[in-house]
Order: structure tokens, then sequence, then C-alpha cells
């Protein structure tokens, strides 16, 4: 069967990303016999199902975020919910930073970490739609 992990982690491991740097809370499955492809389309699956439930059973909330937060808070989840997720190799994503043109304060070359900036152009300007990243090269 399927079993999540879902609990605080603090992870200070070799990493150039603020995200590592601090406690957060992470969702593991650990899935029998799952290759790559099971695991991407089980973390789509999760996604997709906390949005709808939270669009669907928390529709007062949402709108107070919508009204008081961030306008686009509604938006933004069915936006996700109405687009396919991107499997995208690391290589891939860094080809299309590079062939870019866009300025980025972080300069990409293939083995850099990625940054947040380059993530959100992968998925706000290239792809506009969730996107996975695989194949990182080894650090």
């Amino acid at each position: 069967g399927k079993v999540y992990t879902f609990g605080p982690t603090f992870r200070a491991e070799n990493s150039n990303t603020s995200r590592h740097l601090a406690e957060f809370w992470m969702i593991e499955p650990e899935c029998a016999f799952f290759e790559l492809e099971d695991n991407m389309a089980l973390a789509e699956g999760l996604l997709r199902r906390v949005f709808t439930d939270v669009l669907h059973k928390c529709a007062e909330d949402m709108q107070f975020f919508k009204d008081r937060i961030e306008p686009t808070a509604i938006s933004t989840l069915e936006g996700i919910l109405n687009s396919p997720f991107r499997r995208v190799s690391y290589t891939e994503a860094v080809e299309v930073l590079l062939k870019s043109g866009h300025k980025f304060e972080f300069p990409v070359k293939w083995g850099i970490d990625l940054q947040s900036e380059h993530e959100r152009y992968l998925t706000e300007k290239h792809f506009a739609s969730p996107v996975i990243l695989y194949d990182y090269p080894r650090g």
C-alpha cells in the first residue's frame, strides 16, 4: 500500500539555496517497487488532490486569502489544476534557461543548483504550468 510520512524536517546540507537552511514540512511517500515516473505521478496526484480539496472544502478561507492577502490565491490553484505537469530533465531545464536571453541574478550553467528565480522562470514564463525537474547531476 501507500505510506506517507509527514512532519517537520531540518536540512543543513551543502546547498546554495535558502530553502535548505531552515525547518520545513515534508511529505515522503514510501511506495514499494515504484520507479521515478511512478513517484512523479504520485506527487502530481497528491498536489491535485490537496488543491481540489482546499478549493472545495475551504472555499470561505480561500476567499478570505483572495480578498485580504493574495488576489490570485484561487486562480493560481485553479490554473495548476487545469494544467498538465511538465516533466523536464535538469539538462533540458538548463538549456531552456541558457537560451531564454533572460538576465538572472544567479547565472545559469550546467551543474549548479537551480535557484528560485530559475524555477519561477520555467514554471511561470516558459512552460506556464507546473514543472517536475528530474535527473539532477550528482553533487
